[in-house]
């Protein structure tokens, strides 16, 4: 797709700052469109008003052993004529690198997948320029234990088809190319934390490497608002364990690294990270967690394509990097 065309179907956005651009701008993980809303029924008066902010999910977390609705939020973006779309909802387990065969279908309220899109009153045709929502909200699923969840959502429309079935990806930067590329594809990897403490354990946050070869990790930690502090990333699994420690620096809107790690090819795994700051973290405040892949001379074209150069890494200074995926933690005075 021309990014400078723009896009002339129904969006759903990574970002607040998403205009149905290609490729999106990061963070590409903090749909705003993919609502969570606890057990309360999302009218359209508050689907409207929000939709340049705040972010509603923020304020109904999942809450497990509860009814957890869920509501994916769209606009037309065409300027001529009305439109018409179906959503899809999945779910993985959330972490700093999703694994996309984790994916998991996330059935309606009433049961089945997908749901049609609708305007204020219900009906399916979504004129120009008009807000829209899923007509049923979608029920988060019982059997998940509790942790840290990633989910995604898929606009099918008459103009740009989407298949029911997710697709394969041979390799991360493909995946990741797919979600920044596609305006009816949003991704939502963001929590709540409890404000005003020092210390935080955040476990069980899933990494992978889909690659054919083992690949090198670099973690990197940031934000908004943070004071000064560490963040420890470390794995237990005898396949891959590390211990890596990266500084955050304040206000975190400097990201510090962690040394590289080596991941097994086709690894799927998990890390926790101990975050601990030097004063309490303040509420509204942004804690950003990265990886990255410090690319190689025998990488493929998209890689080449997509890397970037970062300062201050331990033992890379002059090499490029591949942003895989991040997972954003943000502290407020209510999260369960």
């Amino acid at each position: 797709m021309n990014a400078a065309a723009g896009w002339n179907d129904i969006v759903v956005r990574d970002n607040f700052q998403d205009v149905g651009q290609t490729p999106t701008s990061d963070p590409v993980w903090e749909s705003p469109d993919i609502i969570p809303f606890g057990s309360d029924v999302l009218d359209f008066d508050l689907l409207e008003s929000s939709y340049n902010g705040p972010d509603l999910g923020l304020s109904h977390p999942i809450v497990y052993g509860q009814l957890n609705r869920i509501y994916v939020r769209g606009k037309n973006l065409r300027t001529g004529c009305p439109s018409s779309g179906n959503v899809r909802l999945y779910y993985s387990p959330g972490g700093l690198v999703l694994d996309p065969r984790a994916w998991t279908p996330i059935n309606a309220e009433g049961g089945g997948t997908p749901v049609p899109l609708t305007v204020r009153g219900g009906v399916r045709e979504i004129p120009p320029g008009q807000i829209c929502v899923s007509r049923s909200a979608f029920l988060w699923p019982s059997q998940p234990p509790p942790g840290h969840y990633c989910m995604i959502a898929t606009v099918d429309t008459p103009a740009h088809p989407m298949p029911a079935s997710l697709p394969t990806f041979g390799s991360l930067a493909a995946y990741w190319n797919w979600v920044r590329n596609n305006p009816n594809v949003c991704w939502r990897n963001i929590d709540v934390i409890p404000c005003r403490r020092t210390s935080y354990v955040l476990a069980d946050l899933a990494v992978s490497n889909l690659n054919d070869t083992p690949t090198r990790f670099v973690f990197g930690v940031s934000g908004t608002d943070l004071p000064a502090g560490t963040a420890t990333f470390s794995s237990t699994d005898q396949q891959a364990p590390f211990s890596l420690t990266a500084q955050i620096y304040p206000p975190g809107t400097d990201e510090g690294y962690t040394r590289s790690i080596l991941l097994p090819a086709h690894y799927s795994g998990t890390v926790t990270v101990v975050v601990q700051f030097d004063q309490p973290l303040p509420c509204d405040a942004r804690l950003v967690l990265r990886a990255y892949n410090p690319v190689t001379n025998n990488v493929g074209a998209l890689e080449r394509q997509l890397a970037v150069p970062l300062t201050g890494v331990p033992e890379l200074a002059d090499a490029l990097f591949l942003e895989l995926g991040g997972f954003t933690f943000v502290a407020t005075s209510s999260s369960p």
